[in-house]
Parts: structure tokens; C-alpha cells; sequence
């Protein structure tokens, strides 16, 4: 074995000393690092759990649905969209198209330079932090239009939102049933709005950055991680009883 190794060490490339190109060991540097961090989140989460009680209830009651009723926290994000779309838009067709095209990002930049850095580029930051900017003013301002918008003579008694008003403003334009036109509110109009907000921010910065394929892929990657982040804070923390909008120090624990 001893052999095997060295006629390995001797048919490798060779690495000057000193170089950004010289290797450095899992054992014991990547491995000493997860286990200081794997005892650092051992501690922190037993001092929370001494401090904090967890929101544990009685058995669960088929005849007694608690309000709010939330999912896990990693499923929060979708639950918060389906709130504002058609559940087999929100539970099915978007994180599935997410996680394909998560998957098709080595595809798409198949640019070897730079793989394995952080942000890649000296422009990698910048693209990072205007993305994410961008990102939450405007998921943001939609979660807040959508939950306070109320025009009078067109939304029903007890609606709010941009799918009722689209669904009930063209059924008394029209004159027709306000069910034909529940798709353009609930399904064509998210349509646009997630596909349209990631490409006008990929058009931005390829134009403010003069952005190649890897900083575009950066903006975009940005785009998906800080949406998953403000759709699951709002979701935390900003939504109480029969989930509607409120602030944190008003959402009472289940009951």
C-alpha cells in the first residue's frame, strides 16, 4: 500500500509550495473544522433547549385543526406561496422546475476557471448582494400587495389580494361567471411574475456587469436562495391566525 501511494504522489502534477494550486488534506483540516462545528451546534442547540420550550401539544386531533396550522420550516417557503397561487402550481410545478433547474446549472456554465471559489469573480459580491437586494424589496412588496389589496365594487366581502381582483374585475367587465377566469389570476399570473422577475434581474446584470454565463448563473442562484429565505422568515414569523399578515410580536403559538 505504502508503494502504491508513493508511485502515486510521484505521477500526480507537481505543486509548488506556496502556490493558490497546493492541496490541502480532508484529514485533518476539513475534518477538524465540521467537528468544531458539529460540537458548536450540539451546544447551541442545547442551551436554546434549556432556555426555549418547544411548541410541543396534546395528541393530535383530526376533529381539532390548529390555528395556524404550519408546515416544517423547510416547507414553509412553499407554503407561503400557496397562499398566493393555485396549489398544483405552488406544490408541485414550482419545486419541481426548481430543482431542475438547479440541477442544469453545471450544464449551462460549463466554464472550469474559478470552479469551487466563492463568487468566482471580483464582481461575484456585488452580483450576490444587488440580487438579493432586489430579490426581497420585491417578494416583499408582492406578499404585502397581495395581502392588503381590497378595491371596493370589485372584491366580494372577506377577498383581498391580485387573484380575486383579476378573477372578479374581468367577470363584471365581461358579464361571464367570475370561474372562467380564476386561471388568469391564480396560474397565469404567478407564471409571469416568477418567470419574468428572475429574467429582468438577469438582464440587469448582464447589462450593468457586463455579466458572462457564471456571474449571470451567481445572480440567478441568488435569486433562489433569497426567496426561499424571505418566503420562510414570512412564514416564521409573520403569519398568525388563519395565516394573515402581522407582526411577529403578534403571532400568538398554536392552540
Amino acid at each position: 500500500m505504502a508503494d502504491m501511494t508513493e508511485k502515486y504522489q510521484q505521477a500526480g502534477p507537481k505543486v509548488q509550495p506556496g502556490t493558490k494550486e497546493e492541496m490541502v488534506y480532508t484529514w485533518p483540516y476539513l475534518v477538524s473544522i465540521e467537528a468544531i462545528m458539529a460540537v458548536a451546534m450540539t451546544l447551541a442547540l442545547t442551551i436554546m433547549s434549556t432556555f426555549v420550550n418547544a411548541p410541543l401539544l396534546d395528541l393530535a386531533n383530526p376533529d381539532h385543526t390548529p390555528n395556524p396550522a404550519k408546515a416544517p420550516w423547510y416547507f414553509l417557503g412553499l407554503q407561503e406561496l400557496l397562499l398566493h397561487m393555485h396549489p398544483a402550481l405552488a406544490g408541485v410545478i414550482v419545486p419541481t422546475a426548481a430543482l431542475v433547474l438547479l440541477g442544469m446549472i453545471p450544464y449551462i456554465d460549463r466554464d472550469r476557471h474559478g470552479t469551487g471559489i466563492w463568487f468566482s469573480s471580483k464582481k461575484g459580491p456585488s452580483i450576490a448582494i444587488l440580487s438579493a437586494i432586489y430579490t426581497s424589496v420585491i417578494e416583499i412588496a408582492l406578499v404585502v400587495i397581495d395581502e392588503f389589496l381590497i378595491i371596493p365594487g370589485i372584491h366580494p366581502a372577506g377577498s383581498h389580494g391580485i387573484a380575486p381582483m383579476i378573477k372578479f374585475g374581468l367577470a363584471k367587465a365581461s358579464g361571464l361567471d367570475a370561474s372562467w377566469f380564476a386561471w388568469i389570476g391564480e396560474t397565469l399570473v404567478p407564471l409571469i411574475l416568477m418567470i419574468g422577475i428572475p429574467w429582468v434581474l438577469a438582464a440587469w446584470v448582464r447589462r450593468r456587469y457586463s455579466a458572462n454565463t457564471r456571474e449571470i448563473m451567481i445572480a440567478l442562484y441568488t435569486f433562489y436562495l433569497t426567496s426561499f429565505v424571505v418566503l420562510s422568515l414570512i412564514g416564521t414569523a409573520f403569519r398568525g391566525e388563519s395565516m394573515m399578515l402581522m407582526w411577529p410580536w403578534q403571532v400568538k403559538p398554536p392552540h
